[in-house]
């Protein structure tokens, strides 16, 4: 089923005051991590930092004590305090407690008896005031205080999924007013794109009562496109296009085929792999340091370590996984050997190592192959060959690596770009913050409509054959040029220009309109034959398979007519071709100026 995404309006940024936009907000809601995008002076989107500076803000809460540490305060407390630290909560959304994948709760456990997902913590409260009582003043006048009262009383807390939303939401809208020095004024906050409506509204509401103003709940794909298309280009697309947003983020892998229709996106096919994400990259610094540690101090270190692990191996597996954090972020910013140290990781043994991006890109390839064949996969699923992709932009944070980048760049075609022009990691927040700059803009009777298309479930009618121009007499059994795609919304009206430089005047220029088919061309090419020693082993004596090139093209299926005008001077032709929402097609051709004697059919 083709659904429809939405269309954004390209200009809206410079028609917005400073004290305006300064008021724009835009949230990356990611299930480990979260950003932050406002509007600056000059009207451009930007990524800020909280109170302690990072961009990338840890969806972690941890109470300890009369104390609860948010974001990334939250991380070390892993370590010893992690029945008591909550994280991975907003996928829970919307759910009930049967409906939760239980393995995938890493740290506080959910209630068994609640029916919204729920967490028990344990907490410190302070005392209860003393009542005054005269007799036990002392005879200076004064009171003598309790010792044990003044003690904080243990006691324990039970939070509902959305309330722990709820609670991270509002740290973040408090780092957005401080940073701003005004309350934001209007938020779009982005949500996966496989969100049922349930989670959609679940996820507004604790927006809601976290105090900020929710315009729409935003599809993390249309996100990408709206940050990329408007923040990066800054113009609407100049020809259809078939572009793949793909998200990889600490959890998880997102795939979106979208047809781009002149600033209109089309969703042709999703694709998504629950245990495919980030932590993969962990799991494989894990297992590396951990054999470095084992292979220099001779303790025994399994790492990542299972349920059934000792106290001592948990502990060691908590403070590794917030050291490799650090190691992987320095792999994805320089070319550069990234360290890793932790003291005592055990047994009051110290782990100090480094791994360059070579030796952990070995290590990834097996990653990087999954991520190619669930992108190979998708694509197939969409109707399409990865050769007829068009553009591949990249999303979240684990697409940094270059060695992932490299890996997609080899299965589409060379004139094919991965593009990360803007940081893949905050991509979302700014797609969200220009977003929510253009709903700003719209009259308020159109908002409604608008929130409609963050959910991807509008319908509409497409065109199902692409349609091009052949010059006649051609012998070719191929289109010349595509002028509207398959896949574009209806109603559609293209209009491109031909040159008649060096046709004579008083010459006529004929071009036929036909309906096409969109194929694969594949080439082999025999491969240049290695030359072996005689030592080799016989095995390695078979021949390579010869290489394969693909070149996507369309072929001629069916004649739909033709126009033919005579040249009066050296101005261009134009040519338009319009497909009505009923199917009907109508096609015109005139010399720049002489639109009155243009020629034209309908069908």
């Amino acid at each position: 089923m083709i659904e429809a995404v939405l269309k954004v309006k390209q200009n809206t940024i410079s028609q917005q005051g400073e004290a305006f936009s300064r008021t724009i907000l835009g949230i990356n809601f990611g299930q480990s991590y979260a950003s932050i995008a406002v509007i600056d002076k000059e009207g451009h989107p930007t990524c800020i930092a909280n109170e302690e500076g990072e961009r990338q803000i840890a969806c972690a809460i941890s109470y300890v004590g009369e104390q609860v540490y948010i974001g990334n305060g939250a991380l070390p407390h892993l370590v010893k305090n992690g029945k008591n630290t909550i994280m991975g909560f907003r996928n829970l959304l919307g759910h009930t407690y049967d409906e939760v994948d239980h393995t995938t709760i890493l740290t506080a456990p959910l209630l068994a008896d609640s029916q919204t997902p729920a967490y028990t913590v344990d907490i410190l409260v302070p005392p209860p005031k003393p009542a005054s009582n005269p007799r036990s003043a002392a005879a200076s006048g004064t009171a003598t205080p309790n010792p044990a009262a003044l003690e904080p009383v243990a006691s324990t807390k039970t939070i509902t999924v959305p309330e722990v939303t709820s609670l991270f939401l509002s740290t973040l809208f408090q780092s957005a007013i401080d940073f701003l020095g005004v309350k934001p004024t209007s938020c779009v906050i982005s949500a996966p794109t496989w969100f049922t409506k349930q989670q959609h509204d679940q996820l507004r509401e604790s927006a809601e009562k976290a105090g900020i103003t929710v315009l729409q709940v935003l599809d993390e794909a249309a996100a990408v496109l709206v940050g990329y298309r408007v923040g990066n280009a800054g113009e609407e697309e100049k020809r259809d296009k078939k572009v793949v947003v793909l998200d990889m983020g600490e959890t998880s892998l997102a795939i979106t085929v979208v047809l781009v229709s002149e600033g209109e996106y089309t969703v042709l096919n999703k694709g998504r792999d629950d245990k495919l994400g980030g932590r993969e990259f962990d799991n494989l610094l894990l297992k590396h340091f951990s054999k470095e540690f084992t292979k220099k101090t001779k303790v025994q270190l399994d790492l990542p370590c299972g349920p059934d692990a000792s106290a001592a191996d948990k502990r060691a597996d908590a403070k590794l996984v917030l050291a490799v954090e650090h190691t992987k972020r320095s792999l994805s910013a320089s070319s550069g050997a990234a360290t890793c140290a932790v003291e005592s990781l055990k047994d009051g043994y110290d782990l100090s190592s480094s791994i360059n991006r070579l030796r952990f890109d070995g290590l990834a390839s097996n990653v990087y192959r999954q991520v190619g064949n669930k992108l190979n996969e998708t694509v197939k699923e969409s109707g399409l060959d990865l050769s007829q992709i068009d553009e591949i932009l990249l999303a979240g944070a684990s697409t940094l690596f270059t060695g992932l980048q490299q890996h997609l760049s080899l299965l589409v075609s060379p004139t094919t770009p991965v593009t990360s022009t803007i940081d893949p990691s905050e991509v979302i927040a700014i797609g969200c913050a220009l977003q929510a700059l253009h709903l700003e803009s719209l009259p308020s009777q159109d908002l409604k409509v608008n929130d409609v298309l963050s959910t991807f479930k509008e319908k509409v009618d497409v065109t199902s054959q692409p349609i091009g121009v052949v010059i006649p007499g051609s012998s070719s059994d191929e289109v010349s040029a595509v002028i509207i795609d398959s896949g574009a919304p209806l109603p559609v009206r293209r209009r491109v220009a031909i040159p008649t430089s060096g046709v004579s005047k008083g010459s006529k220029i004929a071009l036929e309109l036909w309906e096409g088919k969109h194929e694969v061309k594949i080439e082999k090419v025999e491969r240049a034959p290695i030359e072996k020693s005689d030592s080799d082993d016989e095995e390695d004596d078979e021949e390579e398979e010869d290489e394969e090139i693909k070149t996507p093209i369309t072929k001629k299926v069916k004649a739909l007519g033709g126009v033919e005008v005579e040249i009066k001077d050296e101005s261009e032709l134009l040519l338009e071709v319009i497909v009505q929402r009923n199917g009907g097609l109508q096609v015109k051709a005139w010399q720049q100026g002489h639109e009155d004697s243009a020629d034209k059919f309908e069908v």
